[in-house]
């Protein structure tokens, strides 16, 4: 409509919006924080954080937590607050449970629906746009593509910053918050230990993502950067919000992972353009011909596959720069961990200084050489295993040499994360949106 008038629909829509649209914008940004909050929501109980990563994780049956971990918060179950004062979005149990009370007879003693199924389904909630309405004017009848909308299509860049960043295991950007306190780092608890200013939940789409804590019965939305020293996020604007945060793992992994992929891919190409599918192609050279596309990145894991997207610059999201498409960010992603679990060579492809992907370093039997990974050791094969721990001959900080990739916990997620960019490709061609071809059989 706009670009029949000859205006600039980028320039002109922020005060149009709010001049004749302002309901309408505030009803649908809420409904996309709430339901990229559907999948962010962490597990309800006790939280601690590991020794070897800045993100608290659940207590129930994560092997990384054990009672004298430090830093302990509990995510209330469900809604929580004070009396007369705010209230805030809570946890949630990720998974069903049985009543272990019953015995064999358990499996018929369902305890809880878990939050396992809004969280796979945020990501149709979030590109359902099939026109369900009746047509009756010229322009229905001559190109009705317009009238598939989505939430996707109305906040695109926060769409492709909550898809792309949730589809990586990096959980420092997509969880969620509790405020932490400024001398070490840990989260601001009251004493049930539950926090203090409630839960911070991303909010993706504007100029950048914030991190919003409910606040005298409002929210107030906060810009953080990572903040080494005490491994927490530190607010970086005006706003008055907490001065720290500390990360919730968000539970979003495989199970989610492949709904994220599969349901996006059948409901979103409903408005039949290509915007979308342009960030989501991902092309693997040996199957498919080399797409010749620049700008691009690649994934060469070490165990044979090798993966293309086209690249769309680059943003920062909490202090981090990461790819603006959403298969480029996943690659990216893997690349990261390729650098942590394995000796590389860098490729800065376009010549800007930054790095685009790594090849592994390979020993002389043709193997790629692991990483020596400190936060990894073996202990002692006592019954219990003694607990005074032990570096392995020929894997320490001076000698590599014998590091095997279940010594690297990056090595060990690359191996599982390694089915996600394998599973984007395999949905696009089972859904006939990509045209996978060998090179040469064409002619070319």
């Amino acid at each position: 409509f706009f670009g029949e008038l000859g205006w600039n629909f980028d320039e002109i829509w922020l005060p149009y919006s709010g001049l004749y649209f302002s309901d309408n914008v505030l009803a649908a940004a809420m409904t996309f924080d709430h339901f990229s909050r559907s999948l962010a929501r962490p597990e309800a109980g006790p939280h601690c954080m590991p020794h070897f990563e800045p993100v608290m994780r659940s207590m129930g049956d994560f092997a990384g937590c054990d009672e004298d971990n430090e830093r302990l918060v509990s995510i209330p179950d469900g809604a929580f607050g004070t009396a007369f004062g705010d209230f805030a979005h809570g946890g949630r149990l990720l998974e069903n449970r049985l009543d272990a009370s019953q015995g064999e007879y358990e499996i018929q003693y369902t305890l809880n629906s878990g939050s396992y199924y809004d969280k796979a389904l945020s990501a149709m909630l979030m590109t359902e746009s099939v026109d369900n309405f009746i047509s009756f004017s010229r322009s229905d009848y001559a190109d009705k593509r317009f009238r598939a909308v989505s939430l996707a299509d109305l906040f695109p860049d926060g769409y492709r910053r909550w898809l792309a960043n949730n589809l990586t295991g990096d959980d420092f950007i997509k969880g969620a918050r509790v405020a932490a306190t400024e001398d070490n780092g840990g989260p601001d608890v009251d004493d049930n230990l539950s926090p203090v200013h409630g839960i911070g939940w991303t909010s993706w789409w504007g100029e950048q993502p914030t991190s919003c804590f409910p606040k005298d019965g409002t929210n107030v939305c906060s810009r953080y950067t990572f903040d080494y020293d005490s491994l927490t996020l530190k607010r970086t604007d005006l706003s008055d919000g907490p001065a720290f945060a500390s990360v919730i793992d968000p539970q979003v992994g495989w199970e989610q992972q492949k709904f994220l992929i599969a349901w996006t891919l059948l409901y979103l190409p409903e408005n039949e353009k290509q915007m979308w599918l342009d960030q989501l192609r991902i092309w693997e050279l040996g199957k498919d011909a080399d797409p010749k596309i620049e700008p691009r990145i690649e994934l060469h894991l070490p165990h044979g596959r090798t993966y293309v997207a086209r690249t769309f610059g680059r943003e920062t999201i909490f202090g981090k720069q990461v790819q603006r498409g959403i298969a480029a960010r996943m690659l990216e992603y893997a690349n990261e961990l390729m650098f942590r679990a394995y000796e590389t060579t860098a490729v800065d492809h376009d010549g800007d200084n930054i790095v685009d992907w790594y090849r592994v370093v390979r020993n002389d039997d043709g193997e790629p050489i692991v990483r020596f990974d400190a936060t990894m050791t073996t202990p002692l094969p006592t019954d219990p295993p003694e607990t005074t721990e032990h570096l392995q001959p020929g894997c320490d900080p001076n000698d590599n040499s014998q590091c095997t990739c279940t010594a690297n916990r990056a090595c060990m997620a690359l191996q599982d994360y390694a089915e996600l960019p394998f599973f984007l490709r395999q949905t696009l061609e089972a859904y006939n949106l990509a045209d996978p071809q060998l090179q040469g059989f064409d002619g070319h």
